[in-house]
């Protein structure tokens, strides 16, 4: 089973489940997460950037 990782858009806030092997991303100094540089987001158009693997305990998640 192929890894995917869990991208959230940076203007909408939709997770999207993409394939490790199809992202490619980049640490920016002022962004606390990777940035994903080759895809953006299917509803808006917005920078994703990298929350964590697909099925991992969000870190966003309070309660």
């Amino acid at each position: 089973m192929a890894e995917r990782m869990e991208c959230m858009c940076a203007e909408c806030g939709i997770s999207h489940y993409i394939l490790i092997s199809d992202l490619t991303i980049e640490n920016t100094p002022d962004f606390d997460y990777p940035l994903v540089v080759n895809i953006t987001c299917s509803q808006c158009g917005g920078t994703l950037f990298v929350i964590g693997k697909e099925g991992e305990q969000p870190n966003y998640l309070t309660g």
